[in-house]
């Protein structure tokens, strides 16, 4: 049963902690597996193609689940969703574990992580709409400072990536651990959720784009979004799928360094993302993604060009900081500026910065065995200035300060 609007107006704080706690365990899932890439690769034996293969397996997934949650939604309310889906992401490390330690089973490693894919989608929109939907009733920033939280849980789990993987324990065992403190997350969140009316994607959206006027213009507007969210998605999925790799072997230095730098981007991430919403509140939109994204451009170079661990550390951690706030922000403003269109606009910035994220990271496989690491990732610098282009466009919007007074 649904709450009534104004028991639910008290709520919000308690449901604010458990979308929180949901963000950081959706990270904490993401990055266990994510901080341990090096080691799956040598284990499975992954060429530069062989790896962009089996994280395609991850962005296929989620391009999936993406899709096929708003019809899932139809039938499932927000809040059982958002207890069973963390369940899943629980389900599948322990999975990987056996392909890795036990099996060097890459069939097993593949479809592993398309299904984590598959779940990590679906959990993505539900979490992202719930956590859209409180803060348009505090009328305040909070996307950045929820995504924070998702960073929170991928440093956690990068940091425990790396003292796992300096202390030899093995991947199935780490991932075993992770799995019970998902487990035990998801029940502690679960306890704070309240229910709210099944979020009808679809209708929802069809009814408010009739009631409102210039839809083509919040299309157009979705769409300019929609690319610029993805540029800046792709160089955080680029980090992530990328940073351990490129720093073992295309630096030349060991597992524990490339977890290390690994660990430096998500921390700078994590920062970031908690100090954008006072940034964002003071500077608006426009300003903050352009000093995010230069930042993220002097990072992205410094990793390549760097030639001694300081410096590659350094990079790593502005290359994080300047990434931190193009999706989250990119949401608010999709929730914000294209209300006729509900859930689905925030449905529709997740599939361009997922797709992005997830999807185009990969490809950097197709061309590492060519020209090498670290320099397939100058692509990433390329795709940043085309999305610091688009950004005056897509980012007019009042301060939130300025518009309650």
């Amino acid at each position: 049963m649904t709450q009534p609007v104004a028991i639910r107006a008290r709520l919000l704080p308690t449901e604010r902690t458990s979308i929180n706690l949901i963000f950081f365990l959706a990270g904490l899932s993401f990055a266990s597996w994510a901080g341990r890439l090096s080691i799956i690769d040598d284990v499975l034996g992954f060429s530069g193609l062989g790896l962009g293969s089996f994280l395609l397996c991850m962005t296929l997934g989620t391009l999936i689940g993406l899709t096929i949650i708003p019809t899932i939604s139809k039938y499932l309310p927000t809040k059982r969703l958002l207890c069973i889906l963390p369940l899943g992401l629980a389900l599948c490390l322990p999975i990987l574990g056996v392909a890795v330690s036990l099996t060097q089973s890459t069939w097993l490693a593949y479809l592993t992580l398309f299904i984590n894919g598959i779940i990590f989608g679906c959990l993505d929109i539900m979490m992202n709409v719930s956590g859209a939907r409180i803060e348009r009733q505090l009328g305040r920033s909070i996307m950045p400072s929820l995504h924070g939280f998702f960073s929170l849980g991928s440093l956690v789990g990068a940091g425990l990536a790396t003292a796992t993987i300096a202390m030899h324990v093995r991947s199935i065992w780490h991932f075993a651990f992770i799995s019970v403190l998902i487990i035990a997350l998801a029940f502690v969140a679960h306890l704070g959720l309240t229910e709210w009316e099944n979020e009808n994607f679809a209708e929802r959206a069809k009814e408010k784009a009739q009631e409102g006027s210039k839809p083509a213009g919040n299309l157009g507007l979705l769409l300019l979004l929609g690319l610029m969210v993805a540029g800046l998605s792709f160089t955080e999925g680029a980090a992530n799928d990328w940073i351990a790799v490129a720093t073992v072997d295309g630096h030349g230095l060991e597992h524990k360094e490339g977890a290390l730098m690994f660990t430096l981007f998500v921390g700078a991430m994590t920062l970031g993302r908690f100090l954008g919403g006072h940034l964002v509140d003071r500077l608006g939109h426009k300003y903050t993604l352009l000093f995010m994204g230069t930042i993220g451009l002097l990072g992205v170079s410094l990793f390549i060009v760097g030639s001694s661990p300081y410096l590659i550390g350094l990079g790593s951690a502005m290359w994080g900081l300047g990434s931190s706030l193009g999706f989250p922000v990119g949401m608010s403003i999709a929730a914000s500026r294209t209300e006729r269109l509900g859930p689905k606009a925030v449905s529709i910035i997740s599939a361009f910065g997922y797709g992005a994220m997830l999807g185009g990271p990969p490809l950097i496989g197709f061309i590492v065995d060519g020209v090498g690491l670290p320099q397939a990732l100058w692509i990433c610098a390329a795709i940043l200035v085309v999305s610091l282009l688009l950004t005056p466009r897509v980012s007019r919007r009042p301060r939130l300060a300025d518009r309650s007074r």
